[in-house]
């Protein structure tokens, strides 16, 4: 492993900010704890940098990547703004050549790619809650892509093969993490934490087959029902996340599923692939 290079790893996480509640549901408390568990197996694997793609931050022209240096800064999220996990701090630490490296493979494929870098971005809050819990003392080298809302799973799946190409022929180790979450069926009301739950029981179903898929290695089955797991089950963004891991090759072999549960009604999971 120490030897290989390209991506070597992966990682399937939420994104949503209730992971981070002063006194969260019993299902954040342990999606979060799996989140930081992930880190832990991840900073010791220490990639050269890890390929980063949120469903929260979205576009509808092309592919834009980061290409800031260091963003850093306080977000308030648009939705939960009210609550204790409503105010969030981040502070990353992007690979700006290795960045740019991607970005030019993905326009030499033919696909739009426009590098973005400008005081005040409005860091999503997906990578926000992921970074602080992956990588509490900002060690990590992170190249981030946004999820283009019009791209099919191909595209994605293209995207995601650029960055594996970039890193081996940079002669780096890379790992990828993408944040989604599994069905996104938002309970339209106020809750206690402590009453929370898959909103649709057919969710649930849904949301417990797909990781079954992915738990036995069958990355190509949970793909090939992705479309219907969107259609039955609101899945958070079409699922496309999982198409841009395996096109990067970070789905190798069976998952680990580290936790799984509600998320104000929505399903979350945490996943890893071949992480120590």
């Amino acid at each position: 492993m120490a030897d290989r290079t390209g991506v070597v790893a992966g990682a399937l996480l939420p994104g949503m900010p209730h992971l981070l509640a002063k006194e969260p549901a019993p299902s954040w408390a342990a999606l979060a704890a799996a989140t930081r568990d992930v880190g832990e197996r991840l900073r010791r694997l220490d990639p050269d940098v890890v390929l980063l793609l949120s469903t929260q931050w979205f576009t509808v022209l092309g592919h834009q990547f980061q290409c800031d240096p260091n963003p850093r800064g306080e977000h308030v999220d648009e939705n939960w703004y009210a609550y204790d996990y409503g105010l969030l701090s981040y502070d990353l630490h992007v690979d700006v050549p290795f960045t740019q490296r991607w970005a030019g493979r993905v326009a030499a494929d033919g696909m739009q790619a426009r590098q973005t870098r400008y005081d005040g971005f409005p860091i999503d809050a997906g990578t926000i809650v992921t970074s602080n819990l992956l990588d509490p003392d900002h060690r990590l080298r992170w190249a981030q892509v946004s999820c283009n809302l019009y791209a099919d799973a191909q595209t994605l799946a293209d995207v995601g093969r650029a960055g594996a190409a970039a890193a081996r022929e940079a002669g780096l180790r890379a790992a990828v993490v993408v944040v989604s979450g599994l069905s996104s069926g938002l309970i339209q009301q106020w809750i206690e934490p402590d009453r929370d739950r898959i909103s649709d029981a057919r969710h649930d179903q849904w949301n417990t087959r797909v990781l079954d898929l992915l738990v036995a290695g069958d990355t190509d089955g949970a793909l090939a029902v992705r479309e219907d797991f969107a259609r039955q089950a609101q899945a958070d963004s079409q699922f496309r996340a999982l198409a841009f891991a395996a096109g990067a090759g970070a789905t190798e072999g069976p998952a680990h599923l580290h936790a799984y549960g509600p998320i104000w009604g929505t399903g979350g999971a945490v996943l890893s692939w071949n992480l120590p």
